[in-house]
């Protein structure tokens, strides 16, 4: 078995880079873990209206952070590929290089008048560690948000052979998600059994709806934030690696 340290930071998601990026740099700087879990577009901003360009610089900087820190990091990011505009989390390793891609698969009906789903559902290894990544709907399908079928991705990246999932979230503060947000994170961990590290973007108008931490494969929480304000939250995970 080997120990594995993982963070979240949960933290305010500026409408643009200029203000995300200097943040995202410092968490990485100053943390201690193997991984580091970003909300979802922690870099860009929750919106389509981003440089690609600036984007794509931003992302060098993030590389060469991870690289000096020896930390893996999962950024939250738009992405324009081909005239079109994705959700997506970028995996950055220790050794500053593009570990891989995952695109928003569940995107909601507000996001798809900007967005489009991306494609393919990806597991990664690293160090012989298997895991997925997951961006907020994908893993919990809420209703409201869109008439979509329920793909039961956190499913199949366990039968794939992930050990833990990455999720990205940015969902807000309206309470009536909370309790089945919760349910989900724990009912699919334990489905599955796997680990789910979690991360919501912070909010300045209350409470969020759902938790940012770590649930376990027998559906528990390990590790858990409190709703209100920015915080990191680590968590030593002991996984047998190949």
């Amino acid at each position: 078995m080997d120990t594995i340290r993982i963070s979240g930071v949960q933290m305010l998601v500026g409408p643009s880079k200029k203000e995300n990026l200097d943040r995202i740099l410092a968490h990485i700087a100053n943390r201690d873990c193997d991984y580091m879990l970003f909300p979802e577009m922690s870099l860009t901003g929750y919106n389509g209206g981003f440089s690609a360009a600036r984007t794509q610089e931003a992302w060098k900087q993030i590389a060469a952070a991870c690289r000096h820190a020896y930390v893996t990091a999962i950024i939250g990011t738009g992405v324009k590929n081909d005239g079109h505009t994705h959700i997506q989390s970028r995996i950055y390793t220790g050794a500053g290089e593009l570990l891989g891609t995952q695109e928003k698969l569940v995107p909601t009906e507000p996001d798809r008048k900007w967005c489009m789903p991306g494609e393919e559902l990806r597991v990664f290894e690293q160090n012989g560690m298997h895991f997925g990544c997951l961006i907020c709907n994908d893993l919990w399908v809420s209703p409201g948000c869109g008439p979509y079928p329920d793909p039961r991705l956190s499913w199949q990246l366990g039968q794939r052979g992930a050990q833990i999932i990455f999720h990205s979230a940015h969902s807000g503060t309206d309470r009536r998600y909370a309790a089945y947000h919760d349910s989900n994170l724990r009912l699919r961990a334990w489905e599955s059994k796997l680990y789910i590290a979690t991360v919501n973007a912070a909010s300045a108008n209350g409470p969020l709806n759902a938790a940012s931490g770590v649930v376990g494969p027998d559906g528990e929480w390990r590790v858990q934030c409190p709703l209100e304000g920015e915080h990191v939250y680590s968590y030593d995970l002991e996984i047998e690696t190949a």
